[in-house]
């Protein structure tokens, strides 16, 4: 409330201050015969302190700034379980927006929140592009980062998580990996994606 006080007042020393410039530029096309006794009286009125606007003119600005909260989903995010036996599911909700997989996705890369789960995928992995074909095949492109992946078993977990995660959108049918702009036929040179990859659940069991 107290802010949006100073946003009126300050509001409304501007309104004045541009009254004063007009009245220099008419001023000044008439001399400047007594222009200063005139603008120091000017100085003085805009130092004078405002009155606070009305209750309802403060409550009036107030509605208009109010904003509906967006609306949630709850997704299922797959991570690897601390001791690396496979997947846990964490659901978390977030906002429902058009292009839920990419927010799903980035939530993905933010971790688990859950102490018995950590993120499959190599530390600094960056998601840098996402689309879904109309024949349901979604295509990701990660940062150099996700190559990263240390052994065989790691590189499935790595796989499967974020396979498994995008699969629960019915427009996706499986998942094509692309590394900085690249396909490739595999992240770590164990489990392969040269063709795209359909989700594996049984890891999460």
């Amino acid at each position: 409330m107290r802010d949006l006080q100073l946003e009126v007042k300050s509001l409304r020393r501007y309104i004045a201050l541009a009254l004063v410039m007009l009245l220099l530029v008419g001023t000044a096309g008439c001399g400047w015969t007594g222009l200063d006794d005139q603008i120091a009286s000017w100085k003085e009125m805009v130092k004078e302190p405002i009155d606070q606007p009305p209750d309802d003119v403060i409550d009036e600005l107030l509605q208009e700034t109010d904003y509906e909260e967006p609306e949630k989903i709850t997704v299922k995010l797959y991570f690897a379980r601390q001791k690396g036996d496979g997947l846990g599911v964490e659901e978390r909700e977030i906002p429902k927006v058009t292009g839920i997989a990419r927010a799903t996705i980035e939530e993905l890369l933010k971790g688990p929140q859950a102490e018995d789960l950590k993120s499959a995928l190599p530390a600094g992995t960056r998601l840098l592009d996402i689309n879904i074909t109309p024949e349901g095949t979604c295509i990701v492109d990660f940062s150099y980062h996700i190559t990263e992946v240390s052994g065989s078993k790691a590189e499935a977990l790595a796989v499967f998580s974020i396979v498994n995660t995008l699969s629960q959108f019915p427009t996706v049918n499986n998942v094509s990996f692309m590394v900085e702009g690249e396909k490739v036929d595999s992240i770590g040179g164990n489990i392969s994606t040269a063709e795209p990859v359909t989700a594996d659940y049984g890891l999460s069991e």
